[in-house]
């Protein structure tokens, strides 16, 4: 008997485990299905607003701010971290705002999702106006998900932004303020 409850104990356990992941994809995909509706329809408004409501309620800013300053990030005073938020903010509005039309009169299909280590790859496909390939990152943060990069088209927008931020703080001998200066701009 007790060889039983050990082996029911781990089928119950396998069946339990391996049902978990298309719970949380379900979640994955739904909360980027959601997402994807708001961006949408900031596109088909060119609203910066909209794209900057969107991106404080849905994206994890202050990761992707520390993230796209490698490794200057240790050259980020605390007394700076909220203005530059901010501007990370703006300047990721402002991106999406100036590429609206390529979203505009489209849908979004999700296509699968899959679990990447501590964050979880949501595919899809624009659909429409371009049709684009388009992969969500999403981080697990407390309350649900938060989205800390997408990549469209093959292009990862967090390191591209990345690539450009540091090609700023290197031209400036790492100065932050440099950087601060041309994310006002």
């Amino acid at each position: 008997m007790p060889q039983f409850l050990t082996r029911r104990s781990f089928l119950v356990s396998t069946l339990v485990a391996a049902a978990t992941p298309a719970f949380a994809a379900d979640a994955a995909e739904n909360y980027v299905q959601s997402v994807a509706d708001g961006v949408l329809g900031a596109a088909r408004a060119g609203s910066v607003a909209r794209f900057k409501t969107l991106l404080r309620a849905n994206a994890d800013i202050p990761a992707i701010a520390l993230f796209s300053l490698g490794s200057y990030r240790k050259n980020l005073a605390a007394g700076q971290q909220a203005e530059y938020f901010g501007l990370v903010e703006n300047f990721i509005s402002k991106v999406f705002a100036d590429h609206a039309a390529k979203l505009a009169g489209t849908s979004l299909v999700i296509k699968g999702s899959q679990s990447a280590g501590d964050s979880v790859l949501v595919k899809s496909q624009l659909k429409g106006g371009s049709a684009s390939a388009v992969t969500w990152r999403l981080v697990k943060r407390s309350g649900g998900y938060k989205i800390f990069d997408v990549n469209v088209d093959g292009i990862w927008l967090a390191s591209t932004q990345k690539s450009n931020f540091t090609s700023v703080l290197k031209k400036n001998n790492g100065d932050i303020g440099a950087l601060l200066a041309y994310l006002r701009h």
